[in-house]
């Protein structure tokens, strides 16, 4: 029993860990943010609604866009935790999987009529330079709260936001 409180004890450590960046971020950190939280909410969804081909069309549309933005993500995490960026980056990524995947749980079977729109409102954008703004326009869950550079405000706390049912234009 005490290996279990102690285990979870170091789960919620690292958990409130990744809470509460120690740095704040620009708006291309907070785009880059946007796009993987984006990247990960399809990858889920493919997942739990057995979409996995629309998934990887999403992905060769989009690999350039992505590729570009998962590199201001990893360059965020360098200049907020130097030598130990590799592990907070990876933390990151699963405790944002898990976020995600924790919602789908929670929503059951209309995750997936909720969510599944997805993949069309992206693939009806016409062209990559449209993704960040679609993404930043989704309520996707993050495990992260984020302080904006310019008024050094939390913006809105810790998100775990709800999709709004927006389409693209």
């Amino acid at each position: 029993m005490r290996v279990v409180s102690t285990a979870l004890a170091m789960l919620l450590a690292a958990n409130q860990a990744m809470a509460v960046p120690s740095a704040c971020t620009r708006p291309a950190d907070r785009t880059a943010f946007d796009t993987e939280g984006l990247k990960s909410e399809l990858m889920v969804t493919a997942l739990a609604c057995k979409q996995q081909d629309k998934y990887n069309d999403f992905i060769r549309t989009y690999k350039p866009a992505v590729a570009a933005e998962e590199k201001d993500l990893n360059a965020y995490f360098k200049r907020v935790y130097g030598r130990q960026y590799q592990k907070a980056y990876d933390d990151y990524i699963s405790n944002l999987a898990n976020v995600q995947s924790d919602s789908s749980l929670k929503s059951g079977t209309a995750f997936c009529s909720e969510f599944e729109t997805m993949f069309d409102e992206v693939m009806s954008l016409h062209d990559a330079s449209e993704l960040p703004d679609y993404a930043n326009s989704q309520a996707i869950a993050q495990p992260i709260a984020f302080m904006t550079c310019a008024d050094n405000a939390p913006a809105k706390g810790t998100h775990t936001r709800h999709r709004s049912h927006k389409k693209a234009s």
